[in-house]
């Protein structure tokens, strides 16, 4: 298809409506020309949307006009040629997922196991809705070997007896359990003895200090007492003095004032 006109026919650049014999076709294109399939085809005019079809645009069309060839629902022969194939190879009993339907132009549906379980959805509804089983996987085709009693308990003596004899030491694996458990305790128990004592020994440390100063204090209490008592004792001479109501005498039996 030419990309320009050649004969100098404006381009289609909107959405046009084709109208002939009452009927309209709108036509979403690009900045092509359709001149010489307008030619072909025997129409020459165009009108909107919104116009309708008149009797100029009937005669308009060519009576010697030749039909264009219907295309295919998705547009691709590969695909048609592909969907004829999976069609004459078709079987019928069961789904086997070959692609029998031609697809539409539009959003491609790739499928998928979200799509085949959507599907397999609604088939399980619908076939719920009317009561018709559709159940793919059925029994097997032989039933199951059915035995009497006598033949069941000889074949589960016969399985109990194969079964080899256990070998070797018993409970030895309890009893590392245990031998581990214990030792853990031990530790455990070993660790916080070992905290008490510190934390014993700290609490003696700082009593004995405590002793200590009040023994230091003690000791030392005699000067202490003399040292208060006589100040005290100059305190009240002095205030005595202050008073009037003695003198006071140095060393030297001199009275002095304070």
């Amino acid at each position: 298809m030419s990309t320009a006109s050649t004969s100098g026919a404006p381009s289609l650049t909107t959405a046009s409506v084709i109208s002939s014999d009452g009927w309209k076709r709108q036509l979403h294109t690009g900045s092509f020309s359709l001149q010489r399939s307008l030619n072909s085809n025997g129409i020459r005019s165009f009108a909107s949307d919104s116009s309708s079809p008149t009797s100029d645009d009937n005669s308009s069309i060519s009576d010697t006009s030749t039909p264009t060839q219907p295309t295919s629902i998705s547009g691709s022969s590969q695909h048609d040629t592909w969907v004829q194939f999976q069609r004459s190879i078709a079987v019928t009993g069961f789904e086997t997922g070959q692609t029998v339907k031609e697809r539409t132009l539009g959003k491609k549906n790739r499928g998928g196991k979200a799509d085949r379980k959507r599907k397999e959805r609604e088939a399980e509804l619908e076939a719920a809705i009317s009561g018709v089983d559709n159940t793919q996987l059925k029994g097997g085709e032989f039933p199951s070997l059915r035995y009497s009693d006598e033949e069941t308990e000889r074949l589960l003596a016969q399985a109990y007896a194969a079964i080899p004899l256990r070998s070797g030491k018993r409970g030895t694996l309890n009893l590392k359990r245990e031998k581990r458990r214990w030792w853990i305790k031990r530790q455990y128990d070993a660790r916080k003895k070992y905290e008490r004592k510190e934390e014993h020994t700290r609490r003696m440390a700082k009593r004995h200090a405590i002793s200590e100063m009040i023994y230091k204090t003690k000791v030392g209490a005699v000067d202490v007492r003399e040292s208060e008592r006589k100040y005290q004792e100059g305190i009240l001479k002095r205030w005595a003095v202050m008073n009037g109501h003695q003198a006071v005498e140095d060393g030297a039996g001199k009275e002095v004032s304070l």
